[in-house]
């Protein structure tokens, strides 16, 4: 029976990631900062619970300890993130540390305790998930962005260290998704336009908006097709067509596109 590890189990693509690996037959080490208020992951025999705060060093030592100790891990998937909304010059140091020590960071952490033990093995796979956000750039992100762009980069990084050892690294790509993940708002005041806009152009139709479970499935699809080549696997149709579109324009001309489309002028 093969294992993963799951940072930000606690809802979202987490929680449904974890639910479909359980079905399948995996053993499942759910991480989360509160796993004594779970209650429906606690259903499953082959999911096992454990606190992990990623911001906190101290803890992913101890606990990443503790299931290596009890488990041969073949799957890690970062998963656990922050969200915000802002814009750029309104972001203070508070916000901008708890993005990055997040969603950066935290990664960061994480990756690096499991790297030696997926080294001795000569085998694992890293599955991180990033966002649209770490391929386009979208307003109001602002530190939200570079922390995946940063991520996004990371993992482009490791594909190719880690290859000599036997490890894969592949990223998830969401883009929206029906999930309790809540951006921290920041008021955007002279930006409404735009907002309604860009949303526009993220979610043109809600009936394209993608469901956790589906993101989940492209998870269990990412770590089980065997494909040792493939990085990338953009989750929902909405984001497969604009990141398809990225790659057909390129980067100059994609970048326009969106900017135009933000400001409601006609491609030139």
């Amino acid at each position: 029976m093969s294992t993963i590890f799951i940072t930000g189990s606690s809802s979202g693509i987490g929680k449904e990631t974890a639910k479909l690996f359980a079905e399948k037959g995996w053993t499942v080490i759910a991480t989360m900062r509160t796993p004594e208020k779970e209650k429906e992951l606690t259903s499953y025999e082959n999911v096992k619970l454990y606190p992990l705060d990623i911001t906190k060093p101290e803890q992913i030592e101890e606990t990443v300890s503790a299931v290596l100790a009890e488990h041969e891990v073949d799957v890690l998937f970062n998963n656990a993130g922050y969200g915000m909304k802002a814009r750029f010059e309104d972001m203070t140091e508070e916000i901008m540390w708890k993005s990055i020590n997040t969603n950066l960071l935290g990664m960061v952490r994480v990756t690096q305790k499991f790297i030696p033990y997926f080294k001795a093995k000569r085998s694992g796979i890293i599955l991180t998930t990033t966002s649209l956000a770490g391929e386009m750039g979208l307003i109001l992100d602002g530190v939200y962005a570079a922390d995946k762009w940063a991520v996004t980069g990371l993992c482009e990084m490791l594909y190719s260290e880690l290859a000599p050892f036997g490890i894969q690294v592949k990223t998830l790509v969401p883009g929206v998704v029906k999930t309790r993940f809540v951006m921290e708002q920041i008021p955007n005041e002279g930006y409404e336009e735009m907002v309604k806009n860009q949303v526009q152009l993220l979610i043109p139709d809600m009936e394209q908006v993608e469901d956790a479970s589906e993101a989940a499935q492209d998870a269990y699809t990412a770590v089980t097709d065997g494909d040792k080549d493939r990085m990338c696997y953009v989750t929902g149709k909405r984001a497969k067509e604009l990141y398809a579109k990225r790659q057909e324009m390129g980067g100059e001309g994609f970048r326009r596109y969106v900017r135009n489309a933000l400001m409601q002028k006609e491609e030139k």
